[in-house]
């Protein structure tokens, strides 16, 4: 069995897939969803090698050169949808123009594609496309169109007539009509099956190619609705890109995840250069969850033990001086007559108070009498 490689891009699977059922029809055995080596590999041992553009397989440099590659081992085919044209470096070669096909037996480029792969691979062409059968939900149907002609019948079959009725009537039963025989030769319905799996591989064929549209314009606009909602997104807020993370898919939800991170990390190192208990406190209050809140609760923890810092201007509470529980202050010549003068301290003594003597006085002198009047 001759074997046809399909190079198309990742986005295209579903359409080469739509083009890959449509071939295998013509007793080839078609291969897709090949890269690199892999795909090298089967275009070497390939008849015919399908090279299918589009909006987004003509602008891949690495898909253009495997498809240049290929030109020295096998037969390539060029064909195009979406009138997506091919590279540059292909454009004096011919190209079969797919757009708009979805999968009918008659439509003319696919026959044109069918009559080349078939020919350059040496295997017998498609048979010619047969006429569609009216389809019974949109289009009512005529009497006798596709229905077998009744048989005649014969007098045994015909209802009997009536006989008269006698002197005395009698009720009779309504004649019962013959039913027609019904043909159980195989050649009758090999047309009828074959036909039936016609009609089923082309409705398959087209409700793949419709999903598959549907599902690339669908994830396409999503992936612009959620671009358009990502730069409306404050970076700075981490509740912001919270909820945006819950909804969004894609690109656009992988990119809010690493701003999240990014504004994460700079947060901690924020507080850890601030290095106080508020700022660390605010961290935590913003990412309880993050990497970080072990290192920021341990960090608060220290500085919470250390002793407070003093005020500028203020002295240390090491350097002042304390009280001596032993000074008293209580002048004795205060003191009423019945108390009790207190014991003199063991440190310094006071300073006396009283004011030295006149100098017109000489003091006496220790030991001598002193003159009594």
């Amino acid at each position: 069995m001759a074997t046809v490689v399909v190079v198309h891009a990742a986005e295209d699977t579903l359409p080469a897939r739509a083009l890959a059922e449509k071939l295998r029809q013509a007793q080839l055995s078609v291969m897709i969803e090949k890269q690199g080596e892999e795909l090298r590999e089967a275009v070497r041992s390939a008849a015919v090698t399908i090279a299918l553009w589009s909006p987004r397989s003509n602008t891949q440099p690495a898909l253009v050169d495997e498809v240049a590659a290929a030109r020295g081992k096998s037969t390539v085919v060029h064909a195009s949808m979406q009138s997506a044209p091919a590279p540059e470096q292909f454009r004096s070669e011919p190209v079969v123009n797919l757009t708009g096909w979805r999968g009918e037996d008659d439509f003319p480029a696919w026959r044109e594609l069918a009559q080349l792969v078939t020919s350059k691979a040496g295997v017998a062409p498609l048979p010619p496309p047969t006429q569609r059968p009216p389809s019974g939900f949109f289009q009512p149907g005529r009497p006798g169109d596709g229905a077998p002609a009744a048989a005649p019948r014969t007098p045994a079959q015909a209802p009997r007539a009536a006989t008269p009725p006698p002197q005395r009537p009698q009720p009779q039963a309504a004649p019962r009509p013959t039913p027609e025989p019904r043909s159980t030769s195989a050649h009758d319905d090999a047309p009828k099956k074959g036909g039936n799996g016609l009609i089923i591989g082309v409705v398959a064929v087209v409700a793949l190619a419709v999903i598959g549209g549907g599902a690339y314009y669908f994830m396409t606009q999503q992936g612009g609705q959620g671009a358009a909602a990502w730069e409306q997104v404050d970076r700075s807020d981490p509740e912001a890109l919270r909820a945006f993370i819950e909804t969004a898919t894609g690109d656009a939800r992988t990119e809010a995840q690493a701003a999240l991170r990014a504004l994460e990390n700079n947060a901690y190192q924020e507080a850890r250069a601030a290095n106080t208990i508020e700022a660390l406190q605010a961290f935590l209050a913003d990412f309880p969850d993050s990497e970080h809140s072990i290192a920021a609760r341990g960090r608060i923890a220290e500085l919470e033990s250390l002793p407070p810092t003093p005020v500028e201007g203020e002295a240390p509470a090491s350097e002042l001086t304390p009280l001596d529980p032993n000074l008293t202050t209580t002048d004795p010549d205060l003191l009423p007559p019945t108390a009790t003068a207190p014991e003199p301290s063991t440190g310094p003594a006071p300073v006396p108070l009283t004011p030295p003597p006149a100098e017109s006085e000489p003091l006496p002198e220790p030991g001598a009498d002193t003159p009594t009047n």
